[in-house]
């Protein structure tokens, strides 16, 4: 369980003193309260923003996904969609920005999950899942202190920066068909988890490694494509940090 606010910004790596605070000062920032209508929002804990068709994704832990279009002409949000979805979703992301479908990280049953949609999301159906407790995973069960955060990181990205394949210490892309590698954030040590899957196979996927951040927790992921910067939200305590990556 996490609660999505930032507080303090702990950079990783490499300290990038000429980039500014990607975002807007606080107090110029869009409260989303009224334009997610009436119903409750109970334990939002993820959201993936997507800058093609400018709608923003999120989900709460018990088994509710929203999704937010952003007019551009003026500048506000409006909810279109707003449906239950199975098990207990902590992260969300997309691995083609395009396509009608999500992905979500359950933490309930320890699952990558994809959903498919309509285009009006009238009808929100789980196409395949992959059980991250399965081989050849060695994650293990730690029960609500588990998968947290997800985040679809394309090719062209991993292999700009030379990504490492922790298992066998060579440079690694995607070899299943998806055309990138899928972040997972965990509570249990702050380990991310990566995984490499067959996006049309349920259970088929390549174990990549886990990598150590520098808190004992973590609970949610986002990337900038445009930088290839990836952000790692940790809630240690309450005290909430952002780490940022150049992977």
């Amino acid at each position: 369980m996490k609660r999505i606010i930032v507080i303090t910004l702990y950079l990783q790596f490499q300290i990038i003193f000429a980039q500014s605070w990607p975002s807007v000062n606080w107090s110029s920032a869009t409260n989303l309260t009224y334009s997610l209508g009436s119903s409750v929002v109970t334990d939002f804990s993820g959201l993936h923003w997507n800058p093609v068709n400018n709608r923003l994704y999120g989900v709460q832990d018990n088994g509710v996904v929203r999704v937010l279009q952003l007019d551009i002409n003026t500048n506000s949000f409006s909810q279109i969609a707003s449906r239950s979805i199975s098990g207990g979703p902590e992260g969300i992301t997309q691995a083609n920005l395009y396509a009608n479908e999500f992905y979500t990280i359950d933490e309930t049953n320890y699952e990558i999950r994809r959903y498919t949609h309509s285009s009006n999301f009238s009808n929100i159906s789980l196409y395949k899942h992959w059980n991250l407790l399965a081989s050849p995973s060695p994650m293990t069960d730690t029960g609500n202190t588990g998968p947290e955060g997800i985040v679809f990181i394309p090719d062209a990205i991993l292999s700009s920066i030379g990504f490492i394949s922790e298992q066998t210490g060579l440079k690694y892309t995607s070899v299943k068909g998806l055309g990138g590698l899928f972040f997972i954030a965990s509570q249990d040590g702050g380990i991310i988890w990566v995984y490499d899957i067959n996006p049309n196979s349920n259970d088929d996927f390549v174990y990549v490694g886990k990598y150590k951040t520098n808190r004992s927790e973590s609970c949610d992921l986002s990337l900038d494509r445009s930088t290839g910067l990836l952000y790692i939200l940790h809630n240690v305590s309450g005290n909430n940090k952002l780490e940022v990556t150049d992977l």
